[in-house]
Order: C-alpha cells, then sequence, then structure tokens
C-alpha cells in the first residue's frame, strides 16, 4: 500500500491534472510536507520529509525521477517569490531555504536536479533567469535596496543620522543573514556540482548560460528591466567562490599550473559534444568571443580561433572551469555592483557639494529662483538622504570584511596566474619570478597571452583599488595574504609580496596590456599606498584635496607597502623608469577625454615619484642613472632593453613636461582671475540681476562653480608639475639644457615669473586661495625661481676639465635663451 501510495504522489506530480477532484495540486501537498517545522509536534507532516523523498528516489530512479521533482522545486520557487518570503527582513525565506536543503540532502534527488527540464529551460535569457530557472527564485534573495527596498527604507531609515557604531551593528545584523543565506545557497549548488560529471556540467553551462546572457550588467547604463539584480549576480559569484576556495586557499598555489590560458577557446568556444561548454544556441561562446582581449582586436581573436577549430575541446578538470566560471561570475557580479556603487558616491558628494554652494551665495540666484530655493533644498535633501539609505545598505554588503577577505584570496590565485603567463620561466611562483624580455611590438608577445579577456586582470586592478580605498585593513589580513586556514609563514602574501611584483612588472613591460586605462589603474594603486603626509614636504601644499579618503591617510598598509616596495629586488631598479615612461606614452590613450585624462594620470604620477624620491635615496640614484643616459654614448644596463629607447623616453619626457607645466599654470591663473573678478564685483555690490531669457549670460553662479571647479583640478595639477620640474633641473639639469628645450623652457618660467610677482600679479588673490583652490603663489614662485638657479649656476662637486667645459656651454645657454625672450623678460624681476 506504501509503494502504491508513493508511485500515485509521483504520478501526480508528473501529471499535475490526474487529480483535480482533490482541489489541490500535488507540488502544492509535497511542498507543504517539506516546508512543515520539523520542531512544530502538532503538525503531523513535519517528520514526513525525508522518509517521503527517500522513497520517491527509490521509486522512479531512472523512471522520470526529474519530472517528478521539478514540480515541486517550481512550487518552492513561485513561494519564494511572495513578498513574505522574498525580504531578508522576514523569516519566510529561511523556510524556504531549509525546504530546498531537505531535496538535496538526498542524493538520488540533486543527482536529478540538474536534468529537470525546468533547470535551464529554452527562453530564459536575461532577467528571465531570475523566474524563468529552477534556481532563479532562490539566487534572487536578496539585501540589496534595489531588490528590497525595505532595507534602505525601513532597516537603514534613520542610518544617516545614527553613529557609525550604530551602523556598524545594523550592519552586522544584516550580514549575518546574507552569509546565512549564502551558505544555505553554496551547499544546495554544491551537491549537485558533486552529484557526477553530467550534473556538474550541466550545473556549469547553467551558471555561464546566467552570465552570458546577462553581459548588459558591466555597462555604463545598465537597464535592469533586462538583466538580472544585483543579488543574483552577487549569490551567484559567492557560491562559485566558494566552489574555488579548495585550490585558490592553497597557500603555497600549487594547483595553479592545472590552470590553462587557453581555456576560452578550448571550453568556453566548443560545444559539449566536442568536449566543450557552449550551449545549444551558442550563447557562451559568443560571450566569450567578444570579450575584450588584453592584447588582440577582432580580426586577431577570429584568426586565433580559427586556426583553433580543428582542435578537440579540452576538459582539463573542474578547476579550470571552476576558476574562469568564478572570474566572470565576479565580473558581472560584485565587480558591476562596487563599480556603481563608487559612481553612487560621486553622486552623493556631487549633492552636498551643489546643496552647500546654493545655500552660501543665494544672492548670485535671480529672485524668481531665491523665491523657489527653500522647496527646492527641501526635494534635494530629500533626495540625498534616500541615497545615503542605499549607501549604507549597500556597505553592509561590499564593505563585509569577510566577503572582502575572501574575494581578496581569490585575485591573489588571478595575479599569480597572471604573472605565471608571462614570467620568463613560466614557472612562477614555484620559482622567483624573472622581469620578460622588452617587446618592441605586441606580436612579440605570447598568442595565448594577447587572447585573454581584459576582464579578468582589469578586474583583479579595479579589485584592489577598490579595497585599498575603503578598506585597507583587509589588505594586510593575514587570512586575507595568505588564504584561510594557512600558516602566516608560508607562500607569497598578497600585499606583501604578490601586489608590488604585479605593479611593477606590468608598467615595467607596458606592450603586455593594451589598455591604458589598466596601467593607469596601477598607477593608482602606487599613488594611494605611497601616499606622502603634505607636512612632511618642504613645500607644504595637500594637492590632493579629496582623491585619499581619510580611513587610508595614516593607515598602517602605506608604510606596510612602501616597506615592501623597498624591499623588492625589480622595483629598485625598474619602478621609477617605468613611470617616467608611462607619463610620456599616457598622451595618447584613445578615449574622447585623454587630453584631461593624461593630466589627472600625470597627477599621480608625479606624486608617486615624489613619495619614492623622498624616502628612499636609492630612488634618487635611479633616476639620476636614467637621466645620464640621454648623454651620448652613455653605456650600462637599460631599462626598457634598449639605450635609444630610453633616450626617447627622457627626451619626450623633458618635452611634455614643460607642456604641462605651461599648460597648467596658465589655465589656473586664468581661473582664478576669473574667480577673483566675480568676487570683487560682488563685494562692491555690481552682480547684474539676471535678464529673462538670457540666463546663459548672466548666471553668475554657474560661472564661478565652473572656474572654481577647474581652478582646484588646475592648481592641484600645477603644483605637482612645477614641484617635478624644480626637482629634476636640480638632480639632472642638462636635459633641461639640451638646445632642443631651452629656448621654450625659458620663455615658460619668464612668462609665469611675471604672472605670479609682476605689477598683475594682485588680480590672482581670491579669498581661502590655500585651503579651498590648495594655491600657494611663494611656493610656486619659490619652485619656478629655483629652476633659475639650478639651471644658470654651476653645480657643486669635482669635474674633469671636459665635463666644466659642456657645463659652462649649457649655462650659458640656458642664459642666453633667458635675456632673449622679448616677451616676458624683465630686468626688474
Amino acid at each position: 500500500a506504501q509503494a502504491l501510495l508513493v508511485s500515485y504522489i509521483g504520478l501526480s506530480l508528473q501529471i499535475p491534472d490526474m487529480f483535480l477532484q482533490t482541489g489541490r495540486l500535488g507540488q502544492a501537498v509535497v511542498a507543504d510536507i517539506l516546508l512543515a517545522d520539523p520542531n512544530d509536534n502538532t503538525n503531523p507532516m513535519a517528520e514526513l520529509a525525508p522518509e517521503l523523498l527517500s522513497q520517491l528516489a527509490a521509486r522512479f530512479a531512472g523512471d522520470g525521477l526529474p519530472e517528478v521533482i521539478a514540480p515541486i522545486v517550481s512550487e518552492l520557487g513561485l513561494r519564494s517569490l511572495l513578498r513574505a518570503n522574498r525580504s531578508l527582513l522576514q523569516p519566510g525565506f529561511r523556510s524556504i531555504l531549509a525546504a530546498l536543503d531537505i531535496l538535496t540532502a538526498n542524493r538520488t534527488v540533486a543527482a536529478a536536479m540538474p536534468l529537470m527540464p525546468t533547470f535551464d529551460p529554452e527562453g530564459c535569457n536575461g532577467r528571465r533567469m531570475q523566474t524563468g530557472t529552477a534556481l532563479g527564485p532562490f539566487l534572487a534573495l536578496s539585501a540589496f535596496p534595489a531588490s528590497d527596498e525595505a532595507i534602505a527604507t525601513v532597516y537603514y531609515s534613520d542610518a544617516p543620522q545614527r553613529s557609525h557604531q550604530d551602523c556598524e551593528s545594523l550592519h552586522m545584523g544584516l550580514r549575518t543573514t546574507v552569509q546565512f543565506l549564502q551558505a544555505a545557497l553554496f551547499e544546495i549548488i554544491n551537491r549537485l556540482v558533486r552529484s557526477g560529471a553530467e550534473e556538474r556540467t550541466r550545473t556549469l553551462q547553467f551558471s555561464l548560460r546566467a552570465l552570458a546572457t546577462n553581459a548588459l550588467r558591466s555597462g555604463m547604463q545598465v537597464d535592469f528591466t533586462r538583466v538580472v539584480d544585483d543579488g543574483f549576480a552577487d549569490n551567484l559569484a559567492s557560491v562559485w567562490l566558494r566552489l574555488s576556495e579548495p585550490f585558490t586557499n592553497d597557500a603555497m598555489l600549487k594547483r595553479l599550473s592545472r590552470i590553462d590560458p587557453d581555456w576560452v577557446t578550448l571550453r568556453a568556444m566548443r560545444s559539449h559534444a566536442n568536449g566543450g561548454l557552449d550551449d545549444e544556441h551558442n550563447y557562451i561562446s559568443t560571450y566569450w568571443r567578444e570579450l575584450t582581449r588584453v592584447n588582440a582586436d577582432k580580426e586577431l581573436v577570429d584568426a586565433y580561433l580559427q586556426s583553433k577549430d580543428n582542435l578537440p575541446g579540452d576538459s582539463g578538470g573542474f578547476i579550470p572551469d571552476c576558476f574562469f566560471t568564478t572570474a566572470a561570475a565576479l565580473h558581472l557580479g560584485p565587480i558591476s555592483t562596487i563599480a556603481r556603487y563608487i559612481e553612487m558616491m560621486k553622486r552623493i558628494a556631487r549633492f552636498k557639494d551643489e546643496i552647500k554652494r546654493i545655500e552660501s551665495m543665494p544672492e548670485l540666484l535671480s529672485p524668481m529662483q531665491r523665491a523657489g530655493l527653500p522647496m527646492l533644498m527641501q526635494r534635494w535633501k530629500d533626495q540625498l538622504l534616500n541615497m545615503e539609505r542605499e549607501k549604507c545598505a549597500m556597505d553592509a554588503q561590499l564593505l563585509d570584511p569577510r566577503r572582502l577577505g575572501n574575494t581578496l584570496v581569490f585575485y591573489r590565485f588571478v595575479i599569480c596566474f597572471l604573472l605565471r603567463q608571462v614570467d620568463k620561466s613560466g614557472e612562477f611562483p614555484q620559482l622567483p619570478f624573472t622581469m620578460p624580455p622588452e617587446s618592441s611590438e605586441s606580436s612579440q608577445i605570447a598568442e595565448k597571452w594577447r587572447m585573454l579577456p581584459e576582464f579578468i586582470i582589469e578586474d583583479a586592478i579595479e579589485f584592489i583599488v577598490f579595497v585599498t580605498t575603503y578598506s585597507p585593513g583587509t589588505l594586510i589580513d593575514s587570512a586575507s595574504q595568505v588564504g584561510q586556514g594557512a600558516d602566516s609563514g608560508m607562500g607569497l602574501r598578497t600585499f606583501d609580496d604578490i601586489l608590488p611584483l604585479f605593479v611593477v612588472a606590468f608598467l615595467a613591460r607596458p606592450k603586455y596590456i593594451r589598455n591604458p586605462y589598466l596601467k593607469a589603474k596601477l598607477v593608482d594603486i602606487l599613488h594611494m599606498l605611497t601616499y606622502r603626509d603634505p607636512r612632511e614636504d618642504d613645500d607644504y601644499v595637500d594637492t590632493l584635496g579629496g582623491n585619499i579618503p581619510g580611513t587610508l591617510r595614516l593607515h598602517p598598509s602605506i608604510q606596510q607597502f612602501q616597506g615592501n616596495l623597498d624591499g623588492n629586488a625589480l622595483a629598485r631598479v625598474y619602478l621609477v623608469p617605468a613611470l617616467l615612461r608611462f607619463y610620456v606614452d599616457i598622451e595618447q590613450t584613445g578615449s574622447s577625454s585623454q587630453f584631461y585624462d593624461k593630466f589627472n594620470i600625470r597627477y599621480y604620477i608625479a606624486r608617486t615619484l615624489r613619495a619614492l624620491w623622498s624616502r628612499a635615496p636609492r630612488y634618487v640614484e635611479v633616476t639620476r642613472s636614467f637621466f645620464m643616459q640621454a648623454n651620448a654614448g652613455a653605456a650600462g644596463a637599460t631599462t626598457t632593453g634598449s639605450t635609444r629607447r630610453d633616450q626617447r623616453v627622457i627626451e619626450e619626457f623633458v618635452a611634455r613636461l614643460m607642456t604641462d607645466t605651461t599648460y597648467l599654470l596658465d589655465e589656473s591663473l586664468s581661473k582664478l582671475a576669473v574667480i577673483r573678478d566675480i568676487e570683487k564685483r560682488r563685494q562692491q555690490g555690481q552682480v547684474p540681476e539676471p535678464m529673462p531669457g538670457d540666463e546663459s549670460q548672466n548666471d553668475e553662479a554657474s560661472r564661478l562653480q565652473e572656474a572654481e571647479r577647474m581652478a582646484r583640478s588646475y592648481v592641484s595639477l600645477a603644483h605637482e608639475t612645477v614641484h617635478m620640474l624644480a626637482f629634476l633641473s636640480r638632480l639632472v639639469p642638462r636635459p633641461f639644457q639640451a638646445s632642443e628645450v631651452v629656448g621654450r623652457l625659458a620663455a615658460m618660467l619668464n612668462y609665469n615669473l611675471q604672472q605670479l610677482a609682476g605689477p598683475k600679479c594682485s588680480s590672482l588673490k581670491v579669498q581661502d586661495m590655500q585651503q579651498k583652490y590648495m594655491f600657494n603663489p611663494r611656493v610656486l614662485l619659490s619652485e619656478l625661481t629655483s629652476v633659475y638657479v639650478h639651471l644658470g649656476l654651476a653645480t657643486a662637486g669635482p669635474k674633469s676639465a671636459e665635463e666644466r667645459e659642456e657645463e659652462e656651454e649649457a649655462i650659458g645657454r640656458f642664459t642666453l635663451s633667458v635675456v632673449e625672450d622679448d616677451r616676458s623678460y624683465s630686468v626688474a624681476l
């Protein structure tokens, strides 16, 4: 009788309308049994679930078990979409996960789930993966505010007004809930993966297809009606991150050799029948084919793929599959969410600045604008409050130390994989890293490296920048350094060993990465982790402004990183020349905003060099040695593999430095003059009333705002550029006295000396010029005049007769260029 009952239960699940007279579908009844509280003694169904599943599995194994299980999973999925079960602020979701846990705890049932027709059905692409697939509704459970508005509006309703400690208490409660959710999802999917080879492949294909059909998540402007939300993408990434831990948590990285860089070609681009993972509609292969590569354009990619067409697919085991799937899941999940979080932080800062500016200068508005100002301010403050609540909700997950540490361990493995590909011996980290030879052309670089998806290296860099900015403590945490449970004395440490090597290697060999913005991000990392308190500098100008968060300025990670950098043999040889070379190369980035981007990147280079020079004399000596190659016939080791290439870098660097100094000083002083003019007329009551219909010419507030914004930026850039010019002209004067550049340099110095110390210098005096604009004219004037001294006077120390003659000739050339400048030279100054 019991066997007959089990058979009928299975049939009712396979054929839903078999017993319509009962009024309830079979899957609803079984779902009730699974959802029954096992501790509820009053519910007779509470203890039925495990035995019922065992008997169903025994009866229908090999006889349609996937079709029997599918309706039960679908019913649980539908119930998880109900409001009471969908919110992580309510307890209902725990019952749903417990029911799914009971299902997959039975190994036979777990093996049947990937074979269900509803597991990964055709036509479920993009956002439909959340509701149209078996696991979608469970993966969509989320504490992100975009998925559950109550997280921001209820749980964090007053968080912006609370203390930091109170907010951390709120975060702790939500993090515990999310950790419970993601641990449960991992256990469920881990059982599917370990059920067998076919089941593992289907689970991989489901994950890869979910990622492929939601590729738009990584775009700049995301339409969330077409792609899965942050919760689904984040949960999927957390599952694969956990699945990768057995090989990424190994302190010695012994399984790194198992990762084939050609996985994309031999697995993602191959059909299942040919040993690959592509789906029937080629969503997976199309996604991986169209990805931007590290150093290859579309034409080269197509030719490479065509050359590999006849090769069979190569499974390589689960480790490479897991590695690349995890990397892709992080790319479309947490990394994409982090990018939007950073943009939200910028919007909040802009909102605050705009509110403060308008409130402080109401007199610059027209009478009509002033009349509506209170209502406008209240609306803006309400919007700001909503954004700050959302920011608090994002903080709880994106800044979770445990989450950040686990992700950093994975990227430790990724960075070592990347270094292994360019290591001259190809045996890193089992053997010490050897700098690869300089390649004059990208075509000389190994094809497998060039064909790697660019997002793999980009995400590693972006994540390190994010952690450095918002959670620097993660960098020096022992678990993040070598993996959970590893001996801290074993293996390469992420922050101490791998990160300095990673930054130096790819800056010193720029041909390996085509995208200049990725190399600029490496400079960004250096800039943040070599930060120097401006009070330690002679000029005492904090040109950084708000670019370095307060939590990082005095953080021990800075001292630790600088110590690691000083102890790195490759950094001592290659770092300074690499930064000088990149200063030149960044002139062309291919972007529409490249003219302004180059100044920001060069600013970071200047700040980094300043920190290095002030910290260790060895960096000063390396700089001197590198510049001495400008002399004809200079001998010795080169950093680029070619003395001629080093000399070209030096010549172009000097030219770029002079051009930047001219432009930045000119723009800085002109914007300060505009601000001075508006301030003066405001003090005299001469601000004109805006004329109706002519706001573009009369909106003084907009004009002042634009001038202030540009002045802050240009003054910061100018201060650093002039400081570098002054330092280098003292350290290595000869390149600046060369006949090709000395005339332009003298004219630039004379012109700016006239601006800063001439009769019109009073037009540059604005309110709060040092605090608000970081403008210190005395420092600028001192450093500009020091260049005259460095280039116009003989240096101390013993010299040969030939060297004295060369020096006298160079000084005479500079002096003559100064006095022959008809435009700005003044004997009085």
